[in-house]
């Protein structure tokens, strides 16, 4: 056996070796932010200290919405419940009864104090009861004590209570008060001089009487009503809650005619696919940030394997249209699919060693793999074509030489591109560096060494077949590009200017657009756990901010006071040391033993919108810019992406356009090649993120970022092809750059074309935030190869001239 072939039957068992692990690389996707959380974060900080002050255990929240009778419901979410682990069930009677017992443990010091002050009118309340009935059984005596006190229509016998009668009198000018005194009998009180020798009027008056808090306001003056004498215990909790109001959550936010909401808490080191089989085995919608993950890992598997046979048509189709030769296309094809093999692969391997493969990294590696590999290996046919034409017999061997040289450049210079993301204070940033770079170099390895195997292998008349001659890199398409090239150089500073002004409106769209950090970005629009946030928002419609204020509880007090007010008034709920749910006192109570611990205080705002809503996040974010410290699953998110877009576009982007500057300096010999580079691709950049935000109108926070990381990397491939074959072309300066436009440009424009592709793909996800970046890395890929290096860099060259190559010549 001839050694090429035993090398492309090597090449053919390595595809299906590896095909095994890239097929089953989304079970090792990470969905979470969790494992990207370090100390350098505050919303971990906080965390922290709640772990070790306030005995914290972080638990995700799965909300579960079921339809039928609440024994039915019930037995449905426990039978579920095995498909996870260590879950606890809360009913929506348990959660009440918590509620209630936290309110009544806060209020019960409150409550004795009521009770205590009622106390004595109770009593008073139980003895005139008793005296009631008492004088009801011995009318004579009560009759003896009105005619001694109004001394009127009966002759009183002498006695020490007319003796006595008359002393209070001397003092009170007062005949009923005197005769209360001296009988200490207030029921004297209910009868005059005109009324009490009418006995039978007496006896029904006495029989009749309930107004007890009449003759308790008059022997204490204290107003005290006739249910609170009668149920001390329920009047003083009905003042309570008039004051301090429970919290208003109740049945109604669990259940509704036939529908009832169950909380299932779980470990935050849940395990997604334990997640998702709950979800699939229960007959009821779940949500919940958790469930959102576990539906996003859902979907992107589902969408994986879709962008993979997108991809695979979608470019095949632009293979066939560009080559129309059996053999080649299949090789690109097959190099490519091995590259992809190869980098996950790799990233599985890496995981031995502690790397966690971010999803989104996993997601964008296909279309990298996929593009850049048929980039390089159109770039070496093409090359080994024109050498064939040339009946070299050193045709391959010239291909690997200068194309293979290019490719090797490119490549390492997209490595090095991606490498400033490994240099960056994201933990984030980093674990997409990583991947990026293991991308781009599994891509350069089938790229060359497969193609040059396959290529040695396959005689030049199977490679045309079915064609009469193998794929000519020279035809009519040329005398456009060399066209196009040579009118932008004769009106190259018009060029410019309208690139600087297109540059400067992109930026404008860009600067002045936000970006979303809401969960249906990454879940489709029509999926469970949107329905379920949807549905959720008119039950239990609250999501958990955990507050830190560092510092003495009493000289923190107003702080703490003016946070939990702030909160209350914008529809929350505040739990901390001067506040219970809406209930806001200035005074010290209790709750600071509570809420307050080794000198720090908590305060935990039950946020009126679902987790990752835009407004969850706009209230946790006005918190934190108002310099809270400020913990929970909206805080977690904030602080991934502040800190991820903040580093990227101060940090990273800079530090890869420096050591893009550098490697490409070193390597062609001149600083202005790359510096000119990075200004066209951030051109390319912003004017695909700009499109991006006019057709999306407000996209993912990750999705702009991505376009420019992707851009500044992979567009050095066509620059670097263009550039190359300009240093080997001879003439004036505008003649080589006219040459080496022409030459390249179908490689440019078919690599191009291959590469949006790719990224096109994603278009046919579920996901909108894979939508946006498929169609902006897409439409930007386009603009830079149809319109930048063809029409763009040819003018801005021309007007350097000389000094594109300086300090040195070309």
């Amino acid at each position: 056996m001839k050694r090429p072939i035993f090398i492309l039957i090597i090449w053919i068992l390595l595809a299906l070796l590896l095909a095994p692990i890239a097929l089953n690389i989304q079970s090792h996707f990470i969905y979470s932010d969790s494992p990207f959380l370090t100390n350098q974060y505050q919303s971990v900080k906080v965390e922290n200290i709640l772990k070790e002050y306030f005995n914290y255990t972080k638990e995700s929240e799965l909300f579960v919405i079921i339809n039928g009778s609440y024994n039915k419901s019930l037995k449905e979410v426990n039978n579920s419940l095995m498909n996870l682990q260590d879950a606890k069930l809360i009913t929506p009677y348990e959660y009440i009864s918590q509620i209630n017992s936290s309110y009544m443990s806060f209020i019960s010091p409150i409550l004795k104090k009521y009770e205590d002050n009622l106390s004595y009118s109770v009593e008073l309340y139980h003895n005139l009861t008793l005296e009631k009935e008492g004088l009801l059984n011995n009318l004579s005596w009560f009759y003896y004590q009105l005619n001694v006190t109004f001394k009127e229509g009966h002759n009183v016998t002498p006695s020490s209570y007319v003796t006595e009668y008359n002393e209070y009198l001397e003092e009170t000018h007062n005949p009923v008060i005197s005769g209360v005194k001296t009988f200490n009998d207030p029921f004297i009180l209910l009868f005059s001089e005109n009324n009490f020798t009418n006995e039978s009027l007496v006896k029904e008056t006495l029989s009749s009487f309930s107004n007890y808090s009449y003759l308790i306001y008059k022997i204490t003056g204290k107003n005290v009503p006739i249910c609170a004498l009668e149920n001390p215990s329920v009047y003083a909790l009905h003042e309570v809650e008039s004051k301090i109001p429970p919290p208003p959550i109740g049945l109604c936010n669990f259940h509704r005619g036939n529908t009832w909401v169950f909380i299932v808490k779980v470990p935050d080191n849940e395990s997604l696919t334990n997640v998702e089989d709950f979800m699939q085995n229960i007959p009821a919608i779940v949500t919940g940030h958790f469930a959102i993950y576990a539906q996003s890992a859902y979907y992107t598997q589902q969408d994986l394997k879709i962008i993979d046979i997108v991809t695979i048509i979608l470019v095949g189709s632009l293979l066939i249209i560009l080559l129309r030769s059996f053999f080649p296309i299949v090789f690109l094809i097959f190099s490519a699919i091995v590259g992809i093999e190869i980098a996950y692969s790799l990233l599985y391997l890496a995981t031995f060693i502690g790397y966690k493969i971010y999803y989104i990294s996993g997601l964008v590696i296909p279309p990298i793999v996929f593009g850049i590999t048929i980039d390089y290996s159109i770039l070496f046919m093409y090359r080994y074509f024109e050498e064939a034409r040339k009946n070299s017999n050193t045709a391959l061997r010239n291909a690997f030489r200068t194309a293979g040289k290019g490719a090797i450049f490119s490549g390492l210079s997209i490595t090095i591109g991606f490498s400033s993301f490994l240099l960056s204070p994201s933990p984030l940033l980093k674990n997409i560096g990583e991947a990026l770079i293991i991308a781009s170099l599994s891509a350069l390895i089938p790229a060359i060494l497969f193609n040059y195997t396959a290529l040695k292998t396959v005689s030049l008349r199977l490679l045309s077949f079915p064609r009469k001659d193998i794929p000519n890199p020279i035809d009519v398409r040329q005398k456009y590009l060399r066209d196009v090239s040579g009118f932008s150089i004769k009106h190259k500073f018009y060029i410019v200017g309208i690139m600087i002004i297109l540059a400067l409106a992109s930026f404008a769209v860009f600067f002045t657009h936000t970006t979303t950090v809401a969960f249906n970005e990454i879940v489709p629009s029509n999926s469970e756990t949107v329905v379920g946030e949807r549905i959720l928002s008119s039950y239990f419609n609250y999501s958990v901010d955990y507050i830190i204020i560092k510092g003495n509880p009493n000289l923190t007090f107003s702080k703490i006071y003016n946070l939990s007010k702030e909160i209350i008034n914008c529809g929350g709920l505040a739990y901390g040391p001067v506040s219970f749910g809406k209930f806001l006192t200035e005074n010290h109570t209790a709750l600071e033993n509570i809420y307050s611990s080794h000198n720090y205080s908590l305060v935990e705002a039950y946020v009126p919108y679902p987790v990752f809503s835009k407004g969850a996040i706009s209230f946790t974010q006005k918190l934190i810019n108002q310099g809270y410290m400020v913990g929970g699953s909206n805080a977690n998110r904030i602080d991934i992406v502040n800190n991820t877009v903040s580093t990227y576009y101060s940090f990273t982007l800079l530090l890869t356009i420096i050591l893009i500057t550098v490697y490409i300096s070193v390597v062609l010999r001149s600083i202005i090649v790359p510096i000119r580079l990075s200004l066209t691709l951030l051109v390319s950049s912003l004017v695909g993120v700009a499109v991006m935000f006019e057709v999306f109108k407000q996209v993912y926070w990750l999705s702009p970022l991505i376009v420019f990381a992707l851009l500044f990397s992979l567009g050095i491939d066509y620059d670097m092809f263009i550039i190359l074959r300009i240093k080997e072309e001879r003439g004036s300066e505008d003649e080589r750059i006219i040459k080496g436009i022409t030459y390249t440009g179908l490689v440019v424009t078919a690599a191009g074309l291959i590469l949006a592709g790719a990224f096109f793909s994603l278009i046919s996800a579920d996901m909108r935030f894979l939508e946006e970046i498929g169609f902006s890395v897409g439409f930007s890929v386009i603009f830079d190869t149809f319109i930048v290096r063809p029409i763009l860099v040819p003018a801005i060259m021309s007007i350097l001239k000389k000094y594109n190559w300086w300090p040195f010549a070309s």
